[in-house]
């Protein structure tokens, strides 16, 4: 699949699959809200996509996905979030133009500090050549 995630809007700073380069925030053990702006991209111009879906999804142990909202871009702002761990559909990608959407996770209060590297965006579409 050509679609991918950047996190600037020149499309260079793509996101990993291998979780080298992931989407980050920071929080406290006081827990708390950080937005995100990410971009949705077709890196390919002999493809097109339909029914584009991204999803949080928590890969190991408990399902943590809850901490992500999922949000349109709306003139440069979040528009309105999804409820937690909702997919948020972009719909068809017939280019190569960045779509930008927000991402905000909420971490709740916590002992200790810990680092989470399983909770995934997962992309899903129907691939077309063009």
């Amino acid at each position: 699949m050509a679609l991918k995630l950047s996190k600037n809007s020149g499309l260079t700073d793509i996101v990993s699959t291998d979780g080298t380069n992931p989407i980050t925030t920071q929080h406290s053990t006081a827990g708390g809200a950080v937005e995100v702006k990410v971009f949705l991209f077709n890196d390919s111009a002999a493809k097109r996509y339909e029914n584009v879906v991204i999803d949080p999804q928590d890969t190991t142990g408990g399902d943590e996905s809850g901490y992500v909202q999922l949000a349109p871009d709306n003139a440069g702002s979040a528009g309105t979030y999804l409820a937690a761990s909702a997919a948020l559909t972009i719909g068809n990608v017939a280019d190569t133009t960045g779509r930008a959407f927000w991402v905000k996770v909420t971490t709740p209060v916590l002992p200790d500090s810990v680092n989470k590297s399983d909770i995934k965006l997962n992309v899903t579409a129907q691939e077309f050549a063009v």
